[in-house]
């Protein structure tokens, strides 16, 4: 039994390490990787990902993340927005958390015509 637990632990432990989301937004799929499980204060790496109704990896968008910490009483705004560059069949933008707390990461994307976003709540540690 000790063997068997231990010999799923490397797997599960390799799975943790990044935090990942997916979501829909109306034709597209979209996976979003933070390379920080839990999202912790300072630099993040995201990964994003976009597929279309049959599976295909959108590589022709415009990618931008908007990452914001929710207005609170007395703090100052704290919202920022950066390009996500092309990479293989993704995109990637690194983020820089300045306080810990409750985030929402804005993922906008151009295909076309009319852009599209999903929104992730994180709590940054």
């Amino acid at each position: 039994m000790v063997v068997i637990l231990l010999a799923l632990l490397p797997g599960a432990m390799s799975e943790a390490r990044d935090f990942r989301v997916r979501k829909s937004a109306g034709d597209f799929t979209v996976e979003a990787t933070l390379d920080r499980n839990p999202p912790v204060l300072g630099y993040c790496n995201i990964r994003v990902e976009i597929r279309d109704r049959g599976g295909a990896a959108v590589t022709a968008a415009r990618v931008m993340i908007n990452y914001y910490m929710p207005p609170m009483p007395g703090m100052v705004p704290m919202n920022y927005t950066i390009d996500a560059a092309p990479r293989g069949k993704g995109y990637e933008a690194r983020m820089n958390f300045i306080m810990t707390g409750p985030w929402n990461i804005v993922i906008i994307a151009s295909t076309g015509s009319r852009p599209w976003r999903v929104v992730i709540p994180i709590d940054v540690r």
